[in-house]
């Protein structure tokens, strides 16, 4: 069995001497970047820390179960004088959105936390572990070692974030780590059924809609599943752009060894979620395009219009 991992001494001694922290996690965020997010929130705090969490993102209700979650801010007013600011889930700089891009210069000192194999080290310290399932239990050896007792709150966000990127310990990466992990949080108060249940078993009509209309438009093409999502659809629907979990339910298909879900934003760019089974990759496709991930799960966000991004993304899931 792996060896937990352990965060650098530079980075222990970084947050130890900062009194002040922005926090920010990746746009379009899900359940570990939330969970992280959150779960890091609540331990620095109990070190009499100042905190903000943010993302540039709104967050959706199903995130509503975890504590502190409508702390939440989407711009850095009154946030920009934090003295460091530690990036949490977000594979390279620019999928930390707004929120740091409109941080005046000179930016604040730069942590780097997550687990994606693609990350591009982009901060002054970089704590990143492709050996993790989730940058959530990364937090959770980060809590053990800043010597923070990890309470209920802490361990509801941080079970939410494994139980997120293992899709409820279902992922090729899920070792006995993860299950070790998750007995913890739950020995501390984290419920594994309110986490499962709020991330796989509960959906909003307005989502429902959409993955209607999603799937009307479904199209296979040498293997690949493929959607696209136009802003007309969403608005149709009543439903925003935040995460929507449809790429993970085409790749079911038996038809399909890979699957991409192309969503339009309101500013016209377009959002592209790419999932894979074991064997195949789309890391490689989605590094291509300007984004990164994991080799069955990656995404990244490039110019529209709709159509041509469609061809793009095919064009780089057969190249990989």
């Amino acid at each position: 069995m792996s060896a937990h991992p352990i965060a650098p001494l530079p980075l222990i001694e970084q947050i130890q001497q900062t009194s002040s922290f922005l926090l920010i996690t990746h746009v379009s965020p899900d359940s570990d970047a939330i969970g992280s997010l959150l779960g890091l929130t609540h331990a620095l705090r109990l070190l009499g820390k100042t905190v903000t969490p943010s993302c540039s993102d709104p967050i959706r209700d199903r995130f509503d179960i975890l504590p502190g979650n409508t702390e939440v801010v989407n711009t850095a007013s009154g946030s920009a004088a934090r003295e460091c600011v530690i990036a949490l889930d977000c594979g390279d700089e620019l999928r930390l959105g707004s929120i740091w891009a409109n941080l005046p210069d000179p930016k604040p000192f730069l942590i780097n936390i997550d687990h994606h194999i693609s990350n591009t080290r982009f901060g002054q310290i970089n704590w990143v572990d492709p050996s993790a399932a989730s940058t959530a239990e990364l937090v959770l050896q980060l809590v053990d070692q800043l010597g923070v007792t990890l309470n209920q709150d802490i361990a509801t966000c941080l079970l939410y974030g494994i139980v997120g990127d293992t899709l409820g310990f279902r992922t090729p990466n899920t070792t006995p780590l993860q299950l070790q992990y998750a007995e913890r949080c739950m020995e501390a108060g984290a419920s594994l059924n309110d986490s499962i249940a709020h991330q796989f078993n509960r959906r909003s009509q307005a989502l429902v809609c959409l993955w209607g209309k999603a799937l009307n438009a479904l199209k296979i093409k040498d293997r690949i599943a493929y959607t696209p999502i136009s802003k007309a659809m969403r608005d149709a629907c009543g439903m925003g752009t935040t995460e929507l979990g449809l790429s993970s339910f085409l790749i079911s298909m038996n038809e399909a060894d890979r699957a991409a879900v192309l969503l339009e934003r309101d500013d016209g760019r377009i959002e592209i979620s790419l999932r894979a089974k074991p064997g195949f990759n789309v890391s490689n496709a989605a590094v291509a395009l300007g984004g990164g991930g994991h080799p069955l799960a990656a995404g990244t966000t490039i110019d529209g219009p709709l159509e041509a991004a469609v061809k793009q993304v095919l064009s780089a899931l057969r190249h990989a």
